[in-house]
């Protein structure tokens, strides 16, 4: 555990110290961020193959046949299967190049683990630095936030994560109205995880209808007056639900599309997950709470709405005939759940009572390390507990 103790602290603190440092010393608060994303990433590459559940169904047999293969061309098209019988063609080819180039560096799994974990880091500190520019928000503490729930997560989902985080950073476009480059950034997720496509449109639906649909419809009941954008945050919960009581119905609309190989994901049936919703619902609940003082933020609209979207779309671990559909089938929501990451800092930032802030904060923090050590010391949850260091890494 204490390895972990030591990445969270030193990570958060370089963070933190860059935020205060001043902007006239760039090439320091480069460095800083330089080693921010270093720690974290040296830690992910020197583990054991031993760790993350994933990594010996996917990663280890995709480096091994990576090894033995010196033309790419051979490699990139190949038919058959894995020495563990899954077929080569069902994993994206992005993360397959990204294997494969690694290979010719070092045939041990340190290369590959580092750099996935490097691209994972980057995307989180910098997607956090550009938000930053046009919200204000706290960078240590949303870089908090993926530490205590998403750091070990990446350790296990390698490829689904590597999308995540392409795609948190993407959001930074959608704000600026940047459609061609944040669509970009969805073909680019998709190259390492086919799912980014669910979670890219889905993100880019939700912000096109909540900011640029026409209109502004005001609904009134008797003294209460409810306004456009909190009416598009009921439809857009009211789709969401239905969606959710009707699992069938998207299998069978996607049942022969690209997307069918991972429709075990979905249960068959959607029953009610307290544990999901106790994981989910802090956020939620900070949200709430700073949503006055974020009136003169436009964007508590898509806090909103996307928290209550994660919260749906994690019932997706209910039950099913499929082992596998109710074993993943919260993974659907991680893509929903990285923008906590940005709406609770951001939201926290807004409240001028420092008070109240600091005890939402502290609140927050002790939580975030709680479900820390529930699900990853206690339950290990995605197999990274000990940790255990390659035992090659000195050969």
């Amino acid at each position: 555990m204490g390895i972990y103790f030591f990445t969270a602290a030193i990570s958060s603190w370089l963070i933190w110290l860059e935020e205060r440092i001043d902007n006239k010393n760039k090439n320091l608060k480069r460095f800083i961020i330089f080693l921010a994303i270093l720690v974290p990433s040296l830690v992910a590459g020197m583990r054991s193959n031993q760790m993350g559940t994933d990594v010996r169904t996917y990663v280890e047999p995709l480096q091994y046949f990576a090894n033995s293969n010196d033309n790419f061309n051979s490699y990139i098209n190949y038919n058959g299967t894995l020495y563990n019988g899954q077929l080569f063609s069902r994993f994206e080819k992005g993360y397959v190049t990204l294997i494969y180039l690694c290979s010719r560096l070092d045939k041990g799994l340190f290369l590959t683990f580092f750099i996935s974990e490097f691209i994972i880091v980057s995307m989180t500190i910098f997607g956090l630095i550009k938000f930053n520019k046009k919200v204000h928000i706290s960078i240590c503490l949303g870089f908090f936030i993926f530490l205590t729930f998403f750091y070990n997560l990446s350790f296990n989902l390698v490829r689904q994560c590597i999308a995540m985080f392409i795609l948190l950073y993407a959001f930074n476009f959608l704000i600026r109205k940047e459609w061609i480059k944040y669509l970009i950034a969805v073909v680019i997720a998709m190259l390492f995880h086919i799912s980014a496509i669910f979670a890219g449109l889905l993100i880019l639906l939700i912000y096109y209808f909540l900011y640029n649909s026409e209109g502004k419809t005001k609904l009134k009941m008797g003294d209460l007056t409810i306004q456009n954008e909190e009416l598009k945050i009921f439809w857009i919960v009211l789709v969401g639900v239905i969606v959710l009581l009707l699992p069938s119905l998207i299998k069978s609309i996607f049942s022969s599309s690209i997307f069918s190989s991972y429709l075990n994901y979905i249960p068959d049936s959607i029953n009610l997950s307290m544990l999901q919703i106790a994981i989910k619902l802090p956020f939620l609940i900070i949200i709430l709470l700073e949503w006055n003082n974020m009136k003169d933020n436009p964007l508590r609209y898509f806090y909103l709405s996307i928290a209550i979207i994660d919260i749906l779309l994690s019932q997706f671990s209910g039950q099913s005939s499929s082992a596998s559909a109710s074993q993943y089938g919260a993974r659907i929501s991680w893509y929903t759940s990285v923008f906590y990451i940005y709406s609770v800092p951001s939201a926290l930032m807004t409240d001028k009572n420092k008070n109240k802030r600091i005890l939402l904060t502290i609140f927050l923090v002790l939580f975030l390390i709680a479900y820390w050590y529930i699900f990853t010391v206690v339950l290990n949850y995605n197999e990274t507990f000990p940790y255990v260091f390659a035992s090659n890494l000195l050969n």
